[in-house]
This record gives structure tokens, C-alpha cells and sequence, in this order.
């Protein structure tokens, strides 16, 4: 899988904040690439829950970025909240893995967008964002800045 690849994960089961056991979208945004073993993907999530974005909602303030139907492979209206850390995954739990569905991959601008946002949020560690700066690089999307 590379950065940028959007995908649905049914009975996704490490839910950061507990509720249902739902499907859950997200963006692969790069793994510590093939020296680390066993190697580890950041995937971000996506929430549909806009209201928590608006003026009043407890995420008010948060940097995101938004996608629609019609601007990418999402198939509603959802969220990518930049001030929460990426999920850090096992590689090995994500190739193969029956309950993921692949639906699409989000555009080299969209990619860049998230990337100017994620380096000034300052949420990241220096290791994921050269992690995920060197994925973005593989499939060549350059110029970005450095961590």
C-alpha cells in the first residue's frame, strides 16, 4: 500500500475512544519503510462527525482538512482531524487482511495539503514525520519540507 491510499477497515477493533465496533476510514500516509522489521504504517482516520468542528464543538480549533464525494474516493462528507496522531499499525495486520477495502487514493494536492498541515501542528514525532516524509517521497510527491 502506498501514501495516500484511502481505505475502509471493517471490524477495525483498536478504537481510541471505545463506542460500536464500526467500519472505519482512513489515509495511509507512509510506513517506516523496508529496513525496520517488522515495519509499522500511519494511517489517519476520518470522521463524519463535522459537528464537532464547528463553532461550539469540542474540536473547534483543530487543524483538518476536509473531503467530500466529490472531490475523493470518500463516500461521504467527512473530516481529517490533523491534531490527532496517526494510528501506528503492524504492517503485518494490514497486507492480506481481509476487512480492508481499498477505495481509492486521495490527490498529489490533497497530499501536499495534509503534509503543510501536519508539519506546523506540531503534534507529530520527529520519526513519523521522516517516516511519512520518505513515503511521500517514494511515490513522488517532492519539495516538501524537511522535519
Amino acid at each position: 500500500m502506498d501514501a495516500g491510499t484511502v481505505f475502509k477497515w471493517n471490524n477495525f477493533t483498536d478504537r481510541k475512544y471505545g463506542g460500536e465496533l464500526k467500519p472505519r476510514w482512513f489515509i495511509y500516509l507512509g510506513d517506516t519503510g523496508p529496513i525496520i522489521d517488522p515495519g509499522f504504517a500511519y494511517l489517519a482516520t476520518t470522521t463524519t462527525n463535522l459537528k464537532a468542528f464547528e463553532r461550539g464543538g469540542d474540536r473547534e480549533y483543530h487543524t483538518t482538512c476536509s473531503f467530500s464525494p466529490h472531490n475523493s474516493c470518500f463516500e461521504s462528507d467527512c473530516v481529517l482531524d490533523i491534531d490527532e496522531e496517526p494510528y501506528d499499525v503492524s504492517l503485518s495486520r494490514i497486507l492480506n487482511n481481509k476487512d480492508i477495502e481499498v477505495k481509492g487514493r486521495i490527490t498529489d494536492e490533497q497530499m501536499r495539503m495534509i503534509w503543510n498541515r501536519i508539519i506546523r501542528s506540531g503534534e507529530y514525532s520527529r520519526r513519523i514525520l521522516l517516516d511519512i516524509h520518505d513515503s511521500f517521497n517514494r511515490i513522488n510527491i517532492t519539495g516538501l519540507k524537511k522535519p
